[in-house]
């Protein structure tokens, strides 16, 4: 009887101690911050900067690289309602994806809508390389292809008459009232809007998202990816010509 006992008892001091070794869940009770000032008045650590210093090197031979030529300024600050930036941008991204698209989906892209503060920085006059393209588009946009309806497209067309901004748009033609906002007119691909078509829109999937308000790209019949960066494609473009071209047509104008 004392023997089963004693093994009784040692097997509780074992549940015990087993028990008293769990460990206690950690709990923040204090979090400290302290600012610290990136300026001048930090020491450069020479051997981090020898060991970068070719990798930097090699990255800004690549990034300066000219690849063609601006033989003007291209900003988005147009007279009305396009400008310079923002055709060029939307025309670049219809020229790089149609193949791609095609290819994949068998099917034509109808237009494009960009948003006017996408385009962060001009194209100036001179040498336009890689960098030029970061600059203008800083952001990881992807270009997209998303399918609407009718309805969708009327609400697409009242949101650019409702802002009256330079949006970079193409294959759209819009015109109408600067103070009624009656419609003049309206075609895509040169044609009038069909209530029976649904239509294919280039973006990117920021504002497929729903970015600056673009709620009517929310929720298509369908969406296409292209894995292909909005930037990556204005860099595609430099390469193959040799001097940036633009048309200022009116494309979305108030009308006489």
């Amino acid at each position: 009887m004392n023997i089963r006992f004693y093994k009784l008892f040692l097997i509780f001091l074992a549940l015990v101690s087993v028990s008293s070794c769990k460990q206690q869940p950690m709990l923040v009770n204090k979090v400290s911050a302290k600012q610290q000032k990136i300026d001048s008045t930090i020491v450069v650590d020479k051997k981090i900067d020898s060991f970068i210093a070719p990798f930097r090197d090699h990255l800004n031979k690549t990034l300066d690289s000219t690849l063609c030529i601006a033989p003007i300024d291209f900003t988005k600050h147009g007279e009305g309602l396009e400008s310079a930036l923002g055709n060029l941008t939307a025309d670049i991204a219809l020229q790089q994806v149609i193949p791609i698209f095609k290819k994949r989906n068998n099917k034509e892209i109808d237009f494009v809508l960009f948003n006017y503060g996408g385009m962060r920085s001009p194209i100036l006059k001179g040498n336009v390389t890689a960098r030029t393209a970061f600059e203008v588009m800083p952001f990881e946009n992807e270009l997209v292809v998303v399918e609407l309806s009718y309805k969708k497209v009327k609400e697409l067309i009242s949101y650019l008459i409702d802002r009256q901004r330079a949006h970079p748009i193409a294959n759209l033609k819009l015109s109408f009232a600067k103070d009624t906002k009656e419609i003049k007119e309206l075609s895509i691909h040169g044609l009038p809007l069909d209530k029976e078509k649904t239509y294919l829109v280039l973006t990117t999937d920021y504002l497929q998202q729903g970015g600056d308000s673009m709620s009517f790209f929310v929720n298509p019949i369908q969406l296409y990816k292209t894995d292909y960066k909005l930037r990556n494609a204005m860099i595609d473009y430099f390469k193959s010509v040799d001097t940036l071209k633009v048309q200022l047509d009116k494309r979305m104008s108030y009308a006489k």
